[in-house]
């Protein structure tokens, strides 16, 4: 399989780095970062000639390939690679079974991704469309879509699905982006828990809080990108910490501004959460080097600049903004008290239970707290989308709503306790612990500040978890009893069964339709095409037979008119299992600022045959006029109209 291309360099530099002296894991944060860089290189240089296409990425990579394979030839000609330097004998029995409680988890998770295709809602209506976008234009460049998600939100792992997606010739390994991700921020968390002064049990201990993130195992088998934001952020913060510990200079800047930029490519909230590390970082390094300290930054600067050039670039000259367009997500408003709600509904989000009852009481709760301050819970100043009440969802499950309730909680309780006992620690690990712990807080209140409230923002607090899963890890083995923090890994393992097994949207047992509709429903029960519409089953019969009508109206270039949170990525895979011939598909009919982009070739000249509209009021028309073409409505099934051109 030609995608073996892209997986090998993974190898090769994971060997090269081997070979420079790192460390088995600080060696594989390098290796990420590496091809992570080499990702963006090849994409965005294929996409300035329209040559995203399989042929020319697929000679790139073997170029790669052959480069780094001589290089790690001639390594192996001179000198021994020691891959790992793992040494079980004086580990306890308890250690060894938490380490392989952690292999268990992410090898179910790995399983999980592998048999699924993509399916949460963000992926059927940007993540994955952009990418069949991408190829079909044979490049990144920003194009017109009425869901401008597609083009403006941070790229990077669509960039390399897409990648995956060109080689392999289909989605199956789209979800281990995610996957890859996941493995990647254990072991970084696990060497900043070292950072932190933590031992081997320390660092378990990291390892186990992050492996066992609800919204971390959710997340881990799907395309979302939090845990490919995560990762990008742990390796920024593992660099970062390094540098701040080195007294003479600012250490690895090349590393630094890889993760800085990739983080930003990929998440947007790679601003909030880093700004305080790199606060710290800098206010440190200023006082280590003094004057000197600007060549290591532009080092940093121009790297983290030149990943994220193309991109800033596009949005630029398409929105007006390197940052593209935030849409509604920001807060109108800002107040103390607007602070104390955003911070106490986001906290809500991870205490979340299957019972009702429960939630409501949670709910009560807080709606007497804000009585108290004086702010409507419901403002919709600070929530999105507007009309939306403040609520707590029963769907522990899924990754749209899941919190992280035993984590959080954990969190909350260390963190005070570790603040009364903070004399117990030595100094510097006293210094270095209060300060994580604090850029992790104000990385989660510049959050509450600027970005509106809504039930689905717990998943982007994950890289939040992630990051403290090191300080949880320290604390946990130097301040509580041995037996208590045994116990408490061993709750958080057997706790994380029931989203390793009951996964929403990729169920390997059952979700909670065996309760709503008395059906087992899982990835060995379900065929591929009725994953794809797990989440929104009913979706599935009106998507799967317009593409049928409009394949019997021998069409093969079709447009699109759809709402901005409308699911797009399905026609595309229904055309293509169906069609023994290429079907082009494009947006048209745009009134937002992608529109500029309709005027270029190849969208220019773009005249479908045929119309598909849903999620927008044009189902309903009687035609569409086109460039006085028009367009009559011939087929209908409940949120999907399709046009046919009158000749």
């Amino acid at each position: 399989m030609s995608a073996i291309l892209i997986l090998l360099p993974l190898i090769f530099l994971f060997l090269i780095f081997r070979q420079s002296g790192q460390g088995w894991r600080s060696g594989i944060l390098s290796t990420g970062l590496a091809w992570g860089t080499l990702v963006v290189l090849i994409t965005e240089l294929l996409s300035m000639f329209g040559w995203l296409k399989f042929m020319p990425l697929f000679m790139v990579w073997i170029i790669v390939n052959i480069i780094l394979g001589l290089t790690v030839g001639k390594i192996l000609r001179t000198s021994q690679i020691k891959l790992v330097n793992w040494q079980f004998d004086n580990i306890s029995v308890f250690l060894k079974l938490a380490i392989a409680s952690v292999a268990v988890i992410i090898l179910i998770i790995g399983l999980t991704a592998a048999i699924a295709p993509p399916n949460n809602w963000d992926s059927m209506t940007y993540h994955m469309s952009r990418v069949v976008h991408w190829m079909q234009n044979g490049s990144v460049n920003h194009y017109p879509t009425s869901i401008t998600r597609q083009i403006s939100l941070g790229l990077w792992s669509g960039f390399a699905v897409t990648n995956l997606q060109i080689l392999s010739g289909g989605d199956r390994l789209a979800n281990f982006v995610q996957w890859v991700s996941m493995v990647g921020s254990i072991i970084g968390i696990s060497l900043i828990a070292k950072q932190l002064g933590g031992g081997l049990r320390s660092q378990v201990f990291a390892a186990v809080f992050c492996a066992t993130i609800p919204m971390g195992i959710l997340q881990a088998s799907s395309t979302q990108t939090d845990y490919v934001g995560a990762f990008w952020m742990v390796a920024f913060v593992y660099y970062t910490l390094i540098s701040i510990q080195d007294k003479k200079r600012v250490s690895y800047p090349l590393a630094i501004g890889a993760s800085l930029g990739l983080a930003v490519l990929t998440k947007g909230t790679a601003y909030f959460y880093l700004f305080p590390f790199g606060l710290w970082f800098g206010l440190v390094s200023l006082q280590q080097c003094g004057w000197k300290v600007w060549q290591p930054f532009m080092v940093i600067g121009a790297i983290a600049l030149a990943i994220n050039f193309g991109h800033f670039q596009r949005n630029y000259e398409v929105f007006g903004s390197i940052l593209g367009t935030s849409g509604d997500y920001k807060l109108e408003v800002f107040s103390i008290p607007i602070l104390i709600s955003n911070t106490i509904r986001n906290i809500a989000l991870h205490l979340s239970t299957s019972s009702r009852d429960i939630n409501l009481l949670l709910i009560n709760g807080i709606a007497a707290v804000h009585q108290l301050i004086g702010v409507d819970i419901n403002d919709q100043r600070t929530t999105f989308p507007p009309g939306q009440n403040f609520d707590i969802h029963t769907l522990i499950n899924h990754e749209d709503l899941a919190g992280n309730p035993i984590h959080i909680i954990l969190f909350m309780g260390l963190s005070i306790l570790f603040v009364i006992k903070l004399p117990k620690f030595p100094q510097p690990q006293r210094y270095y612990l209060a300060i994580y712990m604090l850029s992790i807080i104000v990385g989660f209140l510049l959050f509450c500040t600027l970005i509106a409230w809504s039930p689905w923002r717990s998943r982007l607090h994950l890289p939040l978890f992630v990051l403290s899963s090191a300080f949880i890890g320290v604390i946990m083995d130097k301040l509580l009893k041995p037996k208590i923090a045994n116990s408490v890994a061993i709750i958080m393992i057997i706790a994380s069964l029931l989203w390793l097994i009951f996964n929403e949207s990729r169920p390997l047992v059952f979700n909670s339709k065996i309760l709503s509709e008395n059906q087992v429903n899982n990835l060995w029960t379900l065929s591929r095409n009725d994953q794809y519409f797990i989440n929104i089953p009913k979706l599935q019969a009106p998507y799967s037979e317009s593409v049928d009508f409009i394949l019997t109206e021998n069409c093969k270039d079709v447009g699109l008119i759809l709402g901005g949170d409308t699911w797009e990525y399905p026609f595309w895979v229904l055309f293509k299992q169906k069609s023994d011939r290429p079907i082009t598909l494009r947006h048209i009919m745009i009134n937002n600022e992608s529109a500029i982009k309709a005027k270029i070739s190849p969208h220019q000249d773009f005249s479908p045959c045929a119309i598909i509209a849903s999620g927008v009021a044009e189902i309903n028309n009687p035609e569409i006029i086109i460039d006085q073409q028009v367009y009559q409505p011939q087929w209908s099934k409940e949120v999907v109209t399709v046009f046919i051109k009158h000749n």
